[in-house]
């Protein structure tokens, strides 16, 4: 679930509470509302036909000028439910030598 676009009852985000606020920045808020989603039972269903309109942006992947908002919002989500979330796009920065794994913590590499 990404929330580029979605919707749901005045009485369903009330139940699901919002965003959290643990996340600032980019990253990991909406997988986040998806698993409190999934945790309250309320299910996520895919309506056809509905149209969505983004702005196009350049986009990098792995997306680099985020590093920061992900390693920080991928720790939130971490304390939140035990997993990192985005693990594609932790494993391309420490495939490129950005970051390592230290314990259950992804941090940044010092630079050389």
């Amino acid at each position: 679930f990404w929330s580029l676009s979605f919707a749901v009852t005045a009485a369903t985000w009330e139940r699901l509470g919002g965003f959290h606020d643990a996340y600032e920045g980019y990253g990991a808020e909406d997988t986040d509302l998806a698993w409190t989603a999934r945790a309250a039972g309320i299910p996520l269903v895919w309506t056809g036909g509905a149209d969505a309109y983004h702005q196009w942006h350049p986009v990098s992947s792995p997306p680099w000028q985020h590093l920061d908002d992900i390693l920080r919002n991928g720790a939130a989500f971490h304390r939140r439910w035990g997993v990192w979330p985005m693990g594609g796009w932790l494993e391309a920065f420490a495939a490129a030598g950005a970051i390592e794994l230290r314990g259950a913590t992804w941090v940044r590499r010092p630079s050389a």
